[in-house]
């Protein structure tokens, strides 16, 4: 298995940094209600993997950059995501900018990413003010302590909490960077929309495959889409087959999400695969324990899967990616 690269190169020190605050957010949530464990359980998970990148000299810029960011789209998200229009044009115009920042800083890239995530998921909950600004605030509570955890674990364990290797930007000739961006935007829109008009519960999972997929190479998009359901369709049924045989127990399923969230952190640079089923494992726990329906879950995140995935690679078709290979871009052609 590891002659054909898999699992792939895994850093334990990022479950480590990672694992800890989330599951304190868990416990603090709880306290309050179902939404806010989802909230900021959802907001602390997605920062955790911000300590593998840095912004500069700053070690935990992008974590705090994707924090901010997300707060901001969430409040945006909750208040235009009824709106049609112009909510689909700011995912339009937030999905090209993510795109495009893929050439130039794969940390910029990460936290613009986060950021589309959060306006994707604060869509589907549309709210007034008071509501959207309370989103926000336990955004930037359940980031704000994976921060400070995961920073004061570094402190104290600095042997075992060094920053990980750069990930170089994939630099793209400008013709191509702008199809990218374009592909990008109307593969995340149409993937949107069409989850919306059939009524597709959870409706952003369809987006979020769709940007998560469409890479500017052929290989590595067709590659991601087939990786990307694989890894769904396990870890989604591990996932509910072990919420069953918990039998509803919250501090079990708590700490099955912790143990889950840090397998996702520590294999985020393995094999896409194994990193998807992780990362919907942990979707599928936190579901439970905001009280919702796992096997529900489970079909509905392979539904997106299946339609944002395809959306992805009919958007790189019509923009001429899946035309597009390493060669091409290596020779500007």
């Amino acid at each position: 298995m590891q002659q054909h690269g898999w699992p792939g190169q895994i850093y334990y020190q990022q479950a480590w940094l990672g694992a800890p605050a989330l599951l304190l957010v868990l416990l603090l949530a709880a306290e309050w209600d179902d939404k806010a464990v989802m909230v900021m359980a959802g907001a602390a998970f997605s920062t955790a993997f911000g300590a593998a990148h840095a912004l500069g000299r700053f070690r935990w810029g992008a974590m705090a950059a994707a924090c901010a960011g997300m707060a901001l789209a969430g409040v945006i998200g909750s208040l235009i995501g009824g709106h049609g229009l112009p909510a689909f044009a700011v995912v339009a115009l937030l999905t090209a900018v993510c795109a495009a920042l893929s050439s130039y800083n794969s940390s910029w890239w990460w936290v613009t990413l986060q950021t589309v995530c959060a306006y994707l998921i604060a869509g589907y909950y549309p709210s007034d003010w008071q509501a959207a600004l309370q989103r926000g605030g336990l955004m930037l509570a359940g980031g704000g302590i994976q921060i400070l955890f995961t920073a004061l674990t570094a402190r104290f364990f600095t042997r075992h909490s060094p920053p990980l290797p750069a990930k170089p930007a994939q630099r793209l000739p400008a013709n191509m960077l702008w199809r990218f961006s374009l592909a990008a935007a109307v593969a995340v829109t149409a993937a949107l929309w069409m989850a919306r008009h059939i009524g597709l519960s959870n409706d952003y999972w369809a987006a979020i495959a769709a940007v998560m997929i469409l890479r500017p190479e052929a290989a590595a998009t067709v590659s991601r889409s087939l990786h990307r359901m694989i890894g769904t369709v396990a870890g989604c049924s591990l996932a509910t087959l072990t919420v069953y045989l918990l039998h509803d127990s919250l501090p079990l399923m708590m700490l099955a999400t912790t143990v889950s969230a840090a397998t996702a952190l520590a294999v985020q640079r393995a094999q896409y695969a194994l990193l998807t089923a992780a990362i919907s494992a942990t979707i599928v726990f936190l579901f439970a324990i905001g009280h919702g329906d796992p096997l529900a879950a489970t079909e509905h995140r392979i539904e997106a899967t299946l339609l944002g995935g395809a959306t992805a690679l009919v958007s790189g078709w019509l923009f001429g990616i899946l035309g597009h290979n390493e060669k091409d871009r290596d020779s500007g052609q």
